[in-house]
């Protein structure tokens, strides 16, 4: 994906992360509109020129989701679409990323984030190795007889997150292998699950408590909850270093040290 189209989708997805609606209806409604897109070439060309206007493609949109799909989704598709993208099929994969993100954020809500990548990651490999399983799920049937095939392999055995990703994958796959559909939506798990994780250094063990008020300050740091992966290092010499993904919080003596060293040698 080109620089332009790679930024625009960053932009989709944070929106999408400012969007606070209960369960998982929004994530829902954005699956079904890539559905949609995903069978129509002329649509998304449209959606995807910058020479129509925004408040054109906001009339289209309406016309074709209004009272189908709630005003958060379509504002959000709206918005995607008054964006640059190099390609028009990275406009749908925008949309379908922010879907998936938003139904990890609410697994991740409920703290089952761990459950839905593993249920997914399981399932993956049982199609890769079941082809008769592959070939009905990218066959030609329709998608109300994929999704019957799937309920009656995991039944309510899955949660609903992770259901709807079979579905989805299996119903839309965009020219990918049902697999690589769903291989996708791992990395983007994968993703969430990373920035749940917070990388603790620190010189010394520390007590259950400070353990405890550290993962509350962080995580309001942060501004999500955030689970402490917690090692020694009596380099640090004092303090804490804390990474979250790419994000790095250092107050630590050695670290300090360090910066003034880099200071003098300049």
């Amino acid at each position: 994906m080109l620089a332009s189209s790679r930024n625009s989708l960053l932009q989709t997805v944070d929106e999408a992360a400012t969007v606070v609606t209960p369960g998982t209806g929004f994530a829902a409604d954005l699956l079904a509109a890539v559905g949609v897109f995903a069978s129509d070439v002329q649509l998304r060309r449209v959606l995807t020129d910058s020479a129509v206007d925004v408040e054109a493609k906001r009339g289209l949109l309406n016309s074709l989701f209004a009272g189908k799909l709630s005003a958060p989704a379509v504002d959000l598709l709206v918005s995607a679409a008054g964006r640059r993208w190099a390609r028009v099929q990275d406009y749908v994969t925008a949309v379908e990323t922010a879907a998936v993100s938003q139904l990890a954020a609410h697994a991740q809500s409920q703290e089952r984030l761990g459950e839905v990548e593993e249920e997914l990651f399981r399932f993956t490999r049982l199609v890769l190795s079941d082809h008769d399983l592959e070939r009905a799920l990218e066959s030609d049937a329709e998608p109300a007889a994929k999704e019957q095939l799937l309920q009656q392999i995991v039944g309510s055995r899955v949660s609903a997150e992770t259901l709807m990703l079979l579905v989805h994958g299996a119903v839309n796959p965009r020219r990918r292998r049902v697999s690589e559909a769903y291989e996708n939506f791992s990395e983007i798990l994968a993703f969430r699950q990373q920035r749940a994780v917070a990388d603790v250094t620190v010189a010394r063990e520390l007590t259950e408590q400070q353990k405890s008020r550290l993962e509350a300050a962080l995580s309001a740091s942060f501004g999500r909850k955030l689970v402490l992966n917690i090692r020694i290092d009596p380099d640090v010499v004092g303090g804490v270093r804390v990474q979250v993904g790419d994000e790095v919080m250092t107050s630590t003596i050695a670290d300090r040290l360090a910066e003034v060293e880099r200071r003098l040698a300049s």
